[in-house]
Order: C-alpha cells, then structure tokens, then sequence
C-alpha cells in the first residue's frame, strides 16, 4: 500500500511539472517573435505576438506597400478577413485569427496554387509595421 501511494504522488508531481515547463516554453516562444513560417497547401501562416487591431492594420500596411488592391476588408476582434488582388489580378487571400495570450495568427495565400516568395514578401512587411526584427 505504501508504494502505490509513492507511485501515485509522482505521478501528481510530473503531472505539475509537466504543466509548468508547458506555460515556460510558451512563455519563451512568445518573447522570441513566435517563429517561423509555416507553408500549407499554399497558404504561409505565421503567429505574431500581438492582439487583432495592430495586427490587421498592419496587414492592410503591408496590402498597400505591395500595391495590392483590397476589394474587402472584414475587421472584427476574433477573425479578420482582407481579400485584395495584385496589380495583375492574382487574388490575394489573408486571413486573421484571434489567439489566447495576445497572439495573432495570419495566414496569407496569393492566386489558386500559392506563392512561397510573395507570401513571405508579406509577411515581412508585416512584421517591420509591427515593429518586429526579421527572425
């Protein structure tokens, strides 16, 4: 009986530690700018340390330093859409979904297939209006 007892309060603890080491790496990945792309049947998405407003504002920023044409701009604090098209008429598809802890995830998709480099163009604009260093 003494072992079980043993037994089942290590496991409570890891349980605690466990948990913990969780909120510390999220912790870390919020103060390192979140990370990297991340490229998905066409659309790249990233997590930006930031909450909606400043966010979508500087989607549209990033819109205009492209020359891209927004023929729809949806704002609302949990999901955002922007829908726009290049000067030669590729659509341009960015989506903005509201995260726990002031995150904000874009995801960003040009024309039908995708297109790595311009969605990466945009996503770095993103982040010099947001005032984040490249990562």
């Amino acid at each position: 009986m003494p072992g079980r007892k043993l037994i089942f309060g290590g496991v409570i603890l890891s349980l605690f530690l466990t948990s913990g080491c969780a909120l510390a790496l999220l912790g870390v990945g919020a103060a390192a700018g979140i990370g990297a792309y991340t490229w998905v049947e066409g659309t790249m998405e990233k997590d930006y340390p930031r909450v909606m407003q400043p966010t979508f504002q500087a989607c549209v920023a990033a819109c205009r330093d492209m020359q891209l044409t927004i023929k729809k701009e949806a704002y609302h604090p949990l999901n955002s859409v922007i829908l726009a098209t290049t000067p030669d008429g590729t659509n341009v598809d960015i989506q903005l979904v509201a995260r726990p802890n002031d995150i904000t995830t874009v995801k960003v998709r040009f024309g039908f297939m995708g297109n790595k480099d311009n969605s990466a163009y945009f996503h770095r604009n993103v982040m010099r209006h947001l005032g984040i260093k490249g990562s």
